[in-house]
């Protein structure tokens, strides 16, 4: 049990999670506005404790704690330790007192049965390696009619940001494709295997809604930043150019500035993409 989901641990709690506590108002910046149109799937009256699965350094949680009532908390989850001490870290300098943050890992240590009155999650719940368990745990754990409401992304071909960018790094280093439904940010692109997830999980009134938006990616930084950046909040990318040459990431980074300055206005990366706004309830 201990070895469930350990790569993704053990990327989140380490450096990747470091990475991302670094660049966190970049990543909000890009993912806050998909991250909107999710909860806005949800009831204005969202009960009297909410979950928010992969909450990460806490943007979520903190902005869902400033629109409930007095008498309602939320509970923001996630297996990164760092990304966890940044968002009790916010809550404590918002003097938010209805929020709290646990590590944990929705997979095999959410055990809590009609708890939460509902459930979001922006980008959080793609990293699981058996998602049906993971996703049965959210079903227990909520209470009977409870909705649930996540984004997550559609194909990587749908997402240029991704698909162009890994485009022009494998022009350099042999970087392997995922294994198709593997954890990861685009597992859930098939929408037959998305709907296949929920309904085994017991969700019902599930709803799958198509939505294109264009992000905007490193505001405020220079192309070369901007390349860097990218090649930093990767995880695969990370893994893969660990042990290469100096000379090969500055020919990447230069190759990624040539493709960036199609989608820059000077301040920040414009691209399209195509996400998926998932609703059920209980």
């Amino acid at each position: 049990m201990e070895e469930t989901n350990k790569k993704q641990r053990d990327f989140w709690s380490g450096k990747g999670g470091d990475v991302w506590v670094e660049k966190q108002n970049a990543m909000d910046v890009m993912l806050e506005p998909l991250g909107v149109a999710a909860l806005s799937k949800l009831p204005d009256d969202l009960g009297k404790h909410i979950l928010d699965i992969g909450c990460g350094c806490g943007s979520t949680t903190l902005s869902i704690a400033g629109r409930l009532s007095k008498n309602s908390k939320i509970t923001g989850v996630d297996i990164s330790e760092p990304m966890l001490d940044q968002a009790r870290k916010l809550a404590t300098e918002r003097n938010l007192l209805n929020v709290d943050f646990q590590v944990m890992d929705i997979q095999t240590e959410l055990k809590k049965e009609n708890i939460y009155s509902a459930a979001y999650s922006r980008f959080g719940v793609m990293f699981f390696e058996a998602p049906v368990p993971a996703f049965e745990n959210i079903y227990r754990s909520l209470q009977q009619e409870a909705k649930f409401s996540f984004v997550c992304w559609q194909s990587p071909q749908l997402n240029p940001w991704q698909s162009l960018s890994i485009q022009v790094i494998k022009e350099f280093v042999d970087l392997p494709s995922p294994p198709k439904r593997s954890p990861g940010p685009f597992a859930f692109a098939e929408v037959d295997y998305l709907e296949s997830i929920m309904s085994d999980s017991g969700f019902t009134d599930i709803n799958i809604e198509s939505h294109e938006q264009e992000v905007t990616m490193f505001t405020g930084k220079s192309l070369e930043d901007a390349s860097n950046d990218y090649l930093s909040i990767n995880p695969v990318v990370t893994e893969m150019l660990k042990e290469a040459p100096e000379s090969t990431k500055k020919d990447i980074s230069s190759a990624l500035q040539e493709l960036f300055k199609t989608y820059s206005d000077g301040d920040g990366l414009h691209f399209p993409s195509a996400t998926w706004l998932v609703t059920a309830k209980k």
